[in-house]
């Protein structure tokens, strides 16, 4: 292995673990460590990393950002939550784990991500049906659906660093 390509397996690493990371924070984590693979694949012809890996990895991401959506819809539905509220629950989810990612090290944007969710559902629940009872349930719903949608996406993203580095080593 050149220097040049020790370095971009180190960049490819780095760009991985970072977009895991950025998974609580409502991002793509698994695209965007997609396309980092499918780069270092290109830039590296294939070296070390084949692509029947880059078909797998497709795959798991394609897993991971419909799987997220449809933990957090899927729950939402069940409990009765309208279009609106939850498109507000996603907004209000991203939103506050930006605002409590500096807390805890970190645990505090998947909180914040749980109380921006859950307040989103609430908000617009609430004003829809003027039952507090009934829209805390939907909020409380639409948050746990996001949170296991988080830990599942969060788990696939893991999971292709786990095949990068088993495939590069």
């Amino acid at each position: 292995m050149t220097a040049f390509h020790i370095f971009l397996t180190i960049l490819l690493f780095a760009i991985m673990i970072l977009s895991t990371l950025s998974i609580v924070f409502g991002m793509p984590g698994t695209l965007i460590s997609f396309i980092a693979v499918l780069l270092f694949v290109l830039i590296t012809k294939a070296q070390y990393i084949g692509w029947t890996t880059v078909i797998v990895l497709a795959l798991l991401t394609l897993m991971g950002e419909l799987g997220e959506l449809l933990f957090g819809v899927k729950d939402a539905a069940k409990a009765g939550v309208s279009r609106k509220a939850v498109i507000v629950s996603i907004i209000g989810g991203i939103a506050g784990s930006v605002v409590l990612a500096p807390f805890l090290l970190g645990i505090g944007a998947l909180i914040g991500a749980a109380l921006g969710t859950f307040t989103g559902a609430f908000a617009v629940s609430i004003m829809e049906s003027r039952h507090a009872l009934d829209a805390a349930h939907k909020g409380w719903v639409s948050a746990i659906g996001r949170l296991k949608g988080t830990i599942f996406k969060g788990l696939i993203a893991i999971t292709m660093l786990i095949i990068c580095i088993v495939e590069i080593l």
